[in-house]
């Protein structure tokens, strides 16, 4: 708002102010697009609305996933190991989105390699995306799913704090559970536990 109303001074701010509150402007508008767009889709998440109960194959899934955080970051390992025949029931799109909100936590908050890893857990399914960041402490830790906690990060980091509320609350929507496990200086776990899906 500001910048529209330096725009609008009379006499017109030079030509080369002018570029730098346009490209302003549209970092602000790109930023609020994914505000809004973070919180429809934490609404839709919250109201369990349009999630399907399916078989859904991990590998394939998480190579996708690995593969597009790839791209984000190309000098970082991203590891993968996971069962061919494991599947779960759950929404394809949904666990997309949580677990590519995973490793962008991951890439933005750690440096090192990533892991990514799929088991069998008896009836359940086991999907673990752990760094070798700095760690979270147990103060913060605790308010980790709390939506706009951004904790004691770098403030240049950008995000909203939404991501992992939004992870938790797609999770739970598909008849999941996701926790956290962390210590500062040794980097943090996510787990992801699922209904596991027979496959003929």
């Amino acid at each position: 708002r500001g910048n529209l109303g330096l725009l609008r001074r009379d006499p017109p701010t030079s030509t080369e102010e002018q570029a730098d509150i346009l490209n302003d402007m549209v970092e602000e508008s790109d930023r609020l697009i994914r505000l809004v767009n973070d919180l429809l889709l934490l609404a839709r998440a919250d109201a369990g609305r349009g999630l399907k109960r399916e078989i859904v194959r991990l590998q394939p899934l998480l190579e996708d996933c690995a593969r597009q955080a790839r791209l984000l970051d190309a000098q970082r390992c991203i590891k993968l190991e996971a069962s061919t025949s494991l599947s779960m029931l759950g929404d394809r799109d949904a666990l997309k989105q949580v677990l590519l909100i995973l490793l962008d936590n991951a890439l933005k908050h750690s440096g090192g390699d990533i892991q990514i890893a799929a088991s069998p857990e008896g009836s359940l399914v086991c999907i673990s995306v752990r760094d070798g960041g700095p760690g979270i402490s147990p103060d913060m830790l605790e308010r980790a799913f709390e939506r706009f906690h951004r904790g004691g990060e770098n403030p240049l980091v950008p995000g909203f704090g939404l991501g992992l509320p939004i992870a938790k609350a797609l999770s739970e929507g598909m008849g999941g559970s996701i926790s956290i496990e962390s210590e500062p200086g040794s980097g943090s776990c996510i787990t992801l536990l699922f209904p596991a899906a027979a496959v003929g």
